[in-house]
């Protein structure tokens, strides 16, 4: 997979005065006669540092989506737990508060297909996905890999690849180009998640083969794990491809990614009783990749290589 370097460029402004979105006869989209308090559906609110503005603004609702909104989504809006810190994934624009990334634009466009508020909340990382399984959140979109652990919780719906990368000094002083060349060597990675995981599993495969296992170093964020391989503590960092090349993008010539290709997905993470969500998730992804829009959002924020032809429902390894 190639992904070319994320060319994000952050303002402070945002888009106002959005304008409401109404069926015939002058009711809200998505409304029925016996709705029982059934929130006014807006227009989404896209803000200018979204790359993908101009495909978000060619959507518009779709009356055979939008009915079949679970009632409590269509009254209070979507729930979505995302995390900063994960560019292009999901960061803030540049007020410091709207979040903004490929993922946001993926909550967007589902939002607006279906009529319904979008209400997004920066969350902790770890708790996320415990938010999803108490009902705090209607769903999790936040470059999570779909894995067998967390499908304990969630299920998910899977929307892209996801490689991996490793992130290493400029020139590869170490030749680390494969997961084998870590063995004896110190990986910082996030402390609670898919790359942790992976660590420890590497690090064991390295025993099993007669090397030295791998020193694992776990923090609470990315930036701070970086910084551990740029102060000579770590040999490497790991994380997924394009987080990576947007931190490469972002060192002034210091370090370079490394891709580890794989079969993995990222995935929207949803209550697993929540079917209903689930199919309309999955149904509306496999449109908008079907109509051209999905791989138009990727290709604006220079992700078209994370591209997939179809969003299923739990596939990830």
């Amino acid at each position: 997979m190639k992904i070319t370097q994320a060319r994000v460029v952050l303002t402070a402004a945002a888009v106002a005065g959005a304008l409401m979105l109404v069926g015939c006869g002058g009711k809200p989209v998505g409304s029925t006669d016996d709705d029982t308090g059934a929130a006014a559906a807006s227009a989404v609110e896209i803000p200018t540092g979204d790359l993908a503005a101009d495909v978000l603004k060619t959507l518009d609702v779709d009356d055979d989506l939008a009915a079949r909104v679970p009632a409590d989504i269509r009254k209070n809006g979507l729930a979505v737990a995302t995390a900063d810190g994960y560019p292009p994934m999901e960061m803030f624009d540049g007020d410091g508060e709207t979040m903004i990334g490929v993922d946001m634009s993926f909550a967007r466009a589902l939002a607006t297909l279906w009529g319904v508020e979008l209400k997004i909340e920066n969350s902790d990382q770890n708790a996320m996905v415990p938010g999803v399984a108490s009902g705090r959140y209607d769903m999790v979109i936040s470059g999570l890999n779909d894995t067998e652990v967390r499908r304990e919780k969630v299920s998910f719906v899977d929307y892209a690849t996801s490689a991996g990368a490793f992130v290493v000094a400029k020139g590869n002083p170490k030749g680390i180009k494969t997961p084998e060349d870590m063995c004896g060597k110190t990986l910082a990675v996030l402390d609670n998640g898919y790359y942790m995981q992976l660590a420890q599993t590497y690090s064991e495969e390295c025993v099993a083969a007669g090397a030295d296992k791998i020193e694992i170093l776990g923090f609470a964020n990315d930036p701070e794990a970086l910084l551990q391989l740029q102060n000579g503590r770590a040999d490497a960092g790991m994380n997924d491809f394009p987080v990576a090349q947007y931190r490469v993008s972002l060192s002034g010539d210091k370090l370079e990614a490394v891709e580890i290709p794989g079969d993995a997905l990222f995935g929207i993470g949803i209550a697993p009783e929540a079917t209903d969500l689930i199919s309309l998730t999955q149904d509306t992804m496999n449109q908008l990749m079907q109509d051209g829009s999905y791989r138009d959002i990727l290709d604006a924020w220079d992700l078209g290589g994370m591209g997939i032809d179809e969003a299923t429902v739990n596939k990830g390894n």
